[in-house]
């Protein structure tokens, strides 16, 4: 069990410094990313601090719904991602704006932290342990409509269309809704199914390595 945690917080650990990378590459973020980047920027509160705020509100919509005990160790790991957070934050505030602001290091800093932030999800996924309150709203949503694309969909959706208003108001709106806001929503699914299945592949080896000893 111990061994699951400390794997499951590594992935949480890549995911939070996917989510500060695409932020500061400034090519576009997640709906969910970019809303939170934007309330950071008009409240006195810190980006680890904001994510941890939007996840209690996301959680607590998803435990009136589905009451699971597991919802404690969610939001133990949403502190935990809120504090990665802000510790990445503190790296990357070290680089200076004129190398971040180059287009030659905005594009693979984005390509880059999009994959780490498939392969933490992926990581997270397959422990076993508890999900986070956007995966259990997801599956909330899906227990209505029976259809988790449109689950997702309606879950991004509705953090996006707050993010273009939050964007226009900080007049930042194309630092973090950009290109990379569609590649998020159209390949960080098929990236974290294809690193879980690559994470699952490798621990049948293992196993099956280990039965043969």
């Amino acid at each position: 069990m111990t061994k699951k945690i400390v794997i499951h917080i590594s992935g949480f650990m890549l995911v939070s410094l996917g989510i500060v990378g695409i932020i500061y590459a400034g090519l576009g973020a997640s709906p969910i990313d970019a809303f939170n980047y934007f309330m950071y920027v008009i409240t006195p509160l810190s980006l680890g601090t904001m994510a941890i705020l939007t996840g209690l509100i996301v959680a607590m919509v998803g435990f009136i719904f589905d009451r699971k005990k597991d919802i404690i160790l969610s939001i133990s790991f949403l502190f935990l991602v809120g504090i990665f957070i802000d510790l990445w934050k503190l790296i990357f505030d070290l680089i200076p704006e004129t190398v971040l602001s180059s287009i030659y290091v905005q594009i693979p800093l984005s390509i880059i932290s999009l994959i780490v932030i498939a392969i933490g999800t992926a990581i997270t996924i397959t422990t076993g342990l508890s999900v986070s309150p956007y995966e259990r709203l997801m599956h909330v949503i899906d227990r209505k409509i029976h259809s988790i694309r449109y689950s997702k969909m309606i879950i991004e959706g509705t953090f996006f269309i707050i993010a273009i208003t939050l964007g226009i108001f900080t007049k930042l709106l194309w630092t973090q809704v950009n290109i990379m806001t569609l590649m998020m929503v159209l390949f960080n699914g098929p990236l974290v199914q294809y690193f879980q299945q690559r994470i699952i592949n490798q621990k049948r080896k293992e196993g099956f390595i280990h039965a043969t000893e």
